[in-house]
């Protein structure tokens, strides 16, 4: 699961993703399909929902002329609450098949491959719940060092709201390095779960001290990777989600043709309707494709940073010590 793993260049970095994507390319497809699949539904549904919950307020305030009655507040704030529930649903739908899709990745590269139900047996044999524990964890110390800075800031408001200010500006200044910073020292904390099996606090710190001393480095090639990913996935989602929203624009616009431009609030109600499946699809297309790129280049990152040898945290006694990785030399050729 380890194998010997060494120090790479940029064109090791991108020639080893694009060979284990497409290597594994249908394990992962199969892996995403599979966990995505319910989520996509529901985050349709629940956007559908949403939309229309819109369309009915903004129908009763122009109707009335006055702020939306109690019937109908809580009945956008139970619309809210399930768009809510589904959101974090796919996100830990997301979560689990970067898990999965991680495992199999590592296999790959260590000459071993595992189908995809084997890949989905490892990720429910606690993986999973690792895998929730180091995002709680992390971002709890996200949210709570925000909340801090609001209880600074409420002491300095209390004083002086010119003082208040100045300090809300440089605690801005200073909070959002700091964020970015804790954000890349902590990216591969699922990786490590992933590919080490290490637990919550285990995970944080292993990849804390893996990007210790190279985190320019390590911030640049995920900000050009990322973009990469990105701008690819927009050129093939676009036309799906523009694809799957055609027949809403089609409408739009005839009636922007038959009306002059004054569109009848009713008809832009019931167009306002059709929005939420369309943008709930092109989301989850945007998220399967990301799942075929992503993993892939956090675990060879990562295995990048274990041959550099940094030192500073223990995994698990069935795996190897990062600090004890050797660093022999070995042939490209097999990626």
């Amino acid at each position: 699961m380890n194998p010997p793993f060494p120090p790479l260049t940029l064109g090791d970095i991108f020639e080893k993703t694009f060979s284990l994507i497409g290597r594994t390319f249908f394990r992962n497809l199969c892996i995403a399909i599979l966990i995505l699949l319910f989520p996509i539904i529901l985050m349709a549904i629940a956007t559908d929902d949403f939309y229309s919950s819109l369309a009915d307020m903004q129908e009763t305030v122009h109707q009335v002329q006055s702020a939306p009655g109690l019937d109908l507040i809580l009945s956008i704030l139970g619309t809210l609450s399930f768009f809510l529930i589904a959101t974090f649903v796919f996100a830990l739908g997301v979560l689990f098949a970067e898990i999965a899709i991680s495992i199999v990745v590592s296999y790959e590269i260590s000459s071993h491959p595992i189908t995809f139900s084997d890949a989905l047996s490892e990720l429910f044999d606690l993986k999973w719940l690792y895998g929730i524990g180091q995002a709680v964890l992390k971002y709890s110390i996200f949210i709570g060092g925000i909340i801090i800075l609001g209880i600074i800031l409420a002491i300095f408001s209390a004083l002086s709201k010119m003082l208040m200010g100045l300090i809300a500006v440089l605690c801005l200044l200073a909070l959002v390095p700091v964020l970015i910073y804790a954000a890349i020292k902590w990216y591969f904390a699922l990786t490590a779960i992933a590919v080490d099996d290490l637990t919550v606090i285990e995970s944080l710190r292993a990849s804390w001290y893996l990007v210790e001393g190279y985190w320019w480095r390590t911030f640049g090639i995920l900000l050009l990777l990322s973009i990469l990913t990105q701008f690819a996935i927009s050129i093939v989602s676009l036309p799906i989600t523009f694809g799957s929203m055609w027949d809403v624009y089609k409408e739009y616009f005839t009636m922007l043709g038959k009306t002059g431009g004054n569109i009848n609030p009713e008809m832009l109600k019931n167009l306002e309707k059709s929005f939420g499946p369309g943008i709930a699809i092109g989301s989850g297309i945007s998220a399967l494709l990301s799942l075929l790129v992503t993993p892939v280049y956090m675990v060879v990152l990562y295995y990048d940073l274990r041959a550099r040898g940094n030192t500073g945290t223990t995994v698990n006694q069935n795996t190897a010590n990062i600090q004890d990785a050797p660093q022999k030399p070995i042939d490209l050729g097999q990626f």
